[in-house]
């Protein structure tokens, strides 16, 4: 890591480890909203790593916030921080000012017509705490005001809000941009994997430590080669989900995600594709490696694995993205996709 991403990820890890043990986390899925831990994110700029220096922002690349967005998913962060930081890109791709407060994300579940916005069901992270939504269509990025909102609280696996949102959106302001319709998507399942990646790696540790420390006739767990072959697996497929994050987010560093001769799109896909494809691995090695207590709720490996199978589907699964990876295969045909592959 370079002395930004250093700075960064000491920032918010000890922010986070102090703010997020498992006592904490079994007390913020009782209450509404942690207003205190969201207080201390604003305070540090978190939400605004991304952002552009006239917003308060430090304009960093996707690669320096990479080790932010994985604290996210290592602590299991019970706020929209990922959100934040995603909405404060696009506003600095597409020269937008936006509002205070937390944004919603607009992937689908609208329409427009004759510069009227219709939610219709659209389901948002923390939606019923969200002060605008985000939505970009037909080369027009749109912030947006709800108006006679219908709000049905719901909340995901890991039991933060993806509330259902239906009534009409009022237009605040609205911006040209060279993002593409499904950028928010693709961007979406971006931060998703690399989640998933923190999550994991949360996981792997306490099976480590837990094999290392548990002792059975007379040995730790982790002298018996079947729970070796057990970490090692749960090792590499950690790495191999952040090795594939990470070269996401230094493709779409440099090329971008708008619909040119050769952008982020493939990596980003293949990102997300993976991670949702090993959670199910992931999570049944780290509960098989901590027996029974790894399925109490005292414990907390479920904090981290009820989030990763949440997210897994989140901005698309392993099938939808697999598709996407077949198109953009069949799209740049056989002498081109090698080369995408072993760039």
């Amino acid at each position: 890591m370079n002395e930004l991403q250093n700075m960064l990820h000491e920032s918010v890890s000890r922010l986070f480890e102090d703010e997020l043990d498992w006592d904490a986390l079994t007390r913020y899925e009782k209450i509404e909203w942690p207003e205190s831990l969201w207080g201390r994110v604003i305070e540090q700029g978190i939400d605004k790593v991304l952002a552009s220096e006239s917003s308060g922002g430090i304009e960093a690349s996707w690669s320096d916030a990479y080790p932010v967005l994985r604290a996210c998913g290592r602590y299991t962060v019970p706020l929209p921080v990922s959100e934040a930081i995603l909405g404060q890109w696009v506003a600095r791709q597409s020269g937008a000012e936006l509002p205070e407060g937390i944004p919603g994300l607009l992937t689908q579940g609208f329409s427009i017509k004759e510069s009227k916005f219709s939610l219709n069901k659209s389901i948002v992270p923390w939606g019923s705490r969200c002060s605008y939504y985000m939505a970009i269509h037909d080369s027009e990025l749109f912030i947006l005001e709800a108006q006679k909102q219908e709000v049905a609280n719901q909340n995901n696996l890991g039991r933060d809000p993806r509330d259902r949102i239906s009534g009409e959106a009022r237009i605040l302001d609205r911006f040209p941009t060279n993002l593409d319709n499904d950028s928010l998507l693709y961007l979406g399942a971006l931060v998703r994997s690399i989640q998933i990646g923190g999550a994991s790696a949360a996981a792997l540790d306490l099976a480590v430590t837990y094999a290392s420390d548990r002792e059975q006739f007379g040995r730790s767990l982790a002298k018996f080669q079947a729970i070796q072959h057990h970490l090692a697996d749960l090792a590499g497929l950690v790495a191999s989900v952040d090795a594939i994050a990470i070269a996401a987010c230094a493709r779409l560093d440099l090329s971008g995600i708008t619909d040119n001769q050769r952008n982020a799109r493939f990596e980003i896909a293949a990102a997300k594709c993976r991670a949702s494809e090993a959670v199910e691995k992931i999570t049944r090695l780290s509960h098989q490696i901590h027996g029974a207590i790894g399925f109490t709720y005292e414990y907390g490996l479920h904090f981290l694995t009820r989030r990763m199978w949440a997210w897994r589907t989140e901005y698309g699964g392993v099938a939808y993205w697999g598709e996407e990876l077949g198109k953009l295969a069949v799209e740049n045909g056989g002498n081109e996709i090698w080369p995408i592959i072993t760039a």
